[in-house]
């Protein structure tokens, strides 16, 4: 089993949780942060680089200290993404990306300076025509 990601002040909405891990579905694009504190707990998450439009959120340098800091590289980015039950209606949430260190195994949740990107963007908009995964 891989290394748990620490999110020190946890996911919105779900501070007491603080320890997850990665795991990819291999069928799509996404992957499931999965909390090792309550084994039911878990998020859908997708990587932006499967868009087709560049995601370049503005993240305050706060939150990359907040990890320890490094080059820009050190760092990866995934989004949360809603479900309702209708595959037309799933969304993925811009506004708050998941911010992590890799080797320092370490994430926050960020919310991004601006209003460029909101909270409810329909993922099959994102990904039509973007790269294959």
């Amino acid at each position: 089993m891989q290394k748990p990601i620490l999110f020190k002040k946890g996911i919105l909405g779900f501070d007491d949780y603080k320890e997850y891990v990665i795991v990819r579905d291999e069928e799509n694009c996404l992957y499931y942060l999965q909390s090792i504190d309550n084994p039911n707990l878990e998020f859908i998450i997708i990587s932006p680089h499967v868009f087709k439009k560049p995601y370049n959120p503005k993240i305050s340098e706060l939150y990359f200290e907040e990890l320890g800091g490094g080059a820009d590289d050190e760092f990866v980015v995934y989004l949360m993404v809603r479900t309702s039950g209708k595959s037309e209606e799933i969304t993925v949430n811009l506004q708050a990306p998941l911010l992590i260190h890799l080797d320092r195994r370490q994430g926050v949740q960020v919310i991004v300076d601006g209003d460029e990107y909101g909270m409810r963007e329909s993922l099959r908009v994102l990904i039509e025509g973007g790269d294959s995964c």
